[in-house]
């Protein structure tokens, strides 16, 4: 570590920066691809990555059954073309967000679903929209600094797209459980257990933001950067990552690669039944990826990914509807999917 160099200043520093100079937004980030050419050889890639997006490329390779070259061109290229992008996937409050909220958006008929979505896809709050066929043919999920932003956004940049009739706000008051690693989520007995809620550590929370940007980042880099040992960076990456606080991997648009029937599940539960027991049983479902206990006339959303219309009616009928505690719900399957990484506010 540099003699001059006081790690804790650096890193107080970058979390207390004002937000209108860092805010991450101003990068542009791009949507990841709807529709992906890929082969099969992509696809096995694309998976391992999901699995540990630092995998190096020789185990890649080895792995593959390949050359290296051939690996690095291919990672190289899905990375250029917003195939994929390899980051830290961890809790919203980590990266500095502290209001989230699904946003349901009934249409006037001027314009066509898609197109609301597109333009709402720009936003710089908005991380995740889908045109829909249900009850709200556009649903947006907002990631917001606190609730008076959140307000602002829906006020001043949602509700003002033309063809946007009304929009109904669910916050979130728990976004219990999301797991990005999609063969991960089908096999709930595999070692990637999703992101869960948990506290953080200033240290953490800089390390977790400089993950965020690049995945693969060296830790000698990102150790320069904090002004600490690589042999600390190395040793908090492997904690946040064991106990599930974050996980780096390789993120892409699920309509992309495969599960072309995906949908939001919105459920209304009943009376007197615990919802966060609700969402514990949802977590631990095949196929379900993503989990948010909410306010409003819903009490859980929750995404459910599939590869066909036959497979979603048997998890709705074998899996949803046979829980405990569930008075309805409703599904509404995505038409469209616009969707890209969650950057920190507060990194640079």
């Amino acid at each position: 570590m540099p003699a001059n160099r006081d790690p804790s200043r650096t890193i107080r520093l970058m979390l207390e920066a004002p937000s209108d100079a860092r805010d991450p937004h101003r990068e542009g980030v791009a949507l990841l691809l709807r529709r992906a050419p890929l082969d099969e050889l992509d696809r096995r890639l694309i998976e391992l990555l999901q699995d540990d997006g630092r995998r190096p490329i020789s185990d890649l390779a080895r792995t593959l059954q390949t050359n290296a070259k051939t690996v690095r061109r291919r990672v190289e290229r899905l990375l250029e073309r917003k195939i994929i992008q390899i980051t830290a996937v961890t809790t919203p409050e980590a990266l500095g967000y502290g209001a989230i909220a699904l946003v349901g958006l009934e249409i006037d008929g001027t314009r066509p679903a898609t197109a609301v979505a597109q333009e709402l896809a720009e936003l710089p709050a908005a991380d995740y929209v889908v045109a829909t066929t249900g009850r709200f043919p556009v649903y947006v999920e907002l990631f917001c600094r606190d609730r008076a932003e959140l307000a602002r956004t829906v006020d001043d940049h949602v509700r003002t797209v033309a063809g946007v009739r009304s929009a109904e706000v669910f916050p979130y008051l728990s976004l219990h459980y999301q797991q990005a690693q999609f063969a991960s989520a089908r096999d709930k007995t595999s070692d990637a257990p999703g992101v869960r809620p948990l506290r953080l550590e200033p240290l953490d929370r800089a390390i977790i933001g400089e993950l965020t940007h690049d995945g693969r980042r060296p830790f000698l880099q990102i150790a320069r950067n904090l002004g600490i040992s690589e042999a600390q960076v190395r040793q908090r990456v492997r904690q946040i990552t064991d106990t599930g606080v974050a996980e780096i991997i390789a993120i892409a648009n699920p309509l992309g690669l495969g599960y072309t029937t995906t949908a939001w599940i919105a459920i209304t539960v009943s009376a007197g039944r615990p919802v966060r027991e609700l969402a514990e049983r949802l977590s631990a479902l095949p196929a379900i990826t993503y989990v948010a206990i909410c306010a409003g006339r819903y009490d859980i959303f929750t995404e459910v990914m599939c590869t066909s219309d036959e497979e979603l009616l048997r998890v709705l009928d074998a899996d949803v509807r046979t829980l405990p505690g569930i008075e309805s719900l409703e599904v509404a399957i995505y038409l469209d999917l616009h969707y890209k990484r969650l950057l920190p506010i507060d990194a640079t």
